[in-house]
């Protein structure tokens, strides 16, 4: 049984001996043989090049972007006074500092388990837990980061120092910092015994005068 097949105005019939053509060359590098595909591959990453690579499933593909452009606004306002402020406090967290004096770090040696140990920790699922606790990965910040951290965090010692300020300065460092991990506001309020308006007035005010300093002084934003 015969079955006829149509091609609309514009597109293009294959014949049975025809091969699709590559528009990304892929094809005539898979003709090629593997000893020279492996040396192209050499030649391109003492090159510092990370395309072209050879790998199980071919060539690599062209790297993706995995970070979105940082965009700079404009002037300082408000908010993006209190974005710096935030994005200072998180970036102070990243940061390699010891929290303790390293004579107090323990000095016991490495356990090891035996197959018991490791089955009794599979039913518990605490083998899993340890496993995800050691794979954990803290990537430190770029020093454009660092630079923008400590401008920020010397705002509030800059332009709300005076004592008539400390509230004020108080309430933008602790409510950036819980913005930032986002920590239980309403519990840490009640434990300051201050209601919840009180405390954002007290903020918006301080990060009106930082605003309005960084645009009296002609601050550049980076």
């Amino acid at each position: 049984m015969r079955c006829a097949v149509t091609a609309h105005q514009g597109d293009s019939v294959l014949s049975p001996d025809e091969k699709p053509r590559d528009p990304f060359g892929e094809r005539a590098d898979m003709d090629q043989p593997l000893i020279d595909r492996a040396a192209k591959a050499a030649r391109a990453e003492l090159r510092g090049e990370r395309t072209g690579i050879l790998g199980a499933l071919g060539q690599s593909a062209p790297p993706l972007l995995l970070r979105r452009t940082r965009s700079v606004p404009e002037r300082w306002l408000v908010i993006v006074v209190m974005e710096r402020m935030e994005e200072a406090f998180r970036t102070l967290a990243r940061l390699p500092v010891a929290t303790r004096p390293r004579g107090y770090v323990n000095s016991m040696p490495f356990y090891v388990y035996d197959r018991g140990d490791l089955n009794a920790q599979i039913e518990t699922y605490e083998l899993e837990r340890m496993a995800r606790l050691r794979n954990r990965v803290r990537i430190p910040p770029s020093p454009a980061e660092i630079a923008r951290m400590e401008q920020a965090l010397h705002w509030p010692v800059s332009y709300l120092g005076g004592a008539e300020f400390h509230h004020i300065a108080r309430a933008v460092n602790l409510g950036s910092l819980w913005a930032a991990f986002d920590a239980d506001v309403d519990e840490r309020l009640k434990q300051m015994k201050i209601t919840r308006r009180a405390f954002n007035a007290r903020k918006l005010q301080g990060l009106r005068i930082i605003a309005q300093e960084l645009v009296r002084r002609r601050v550049p934003i980076r």
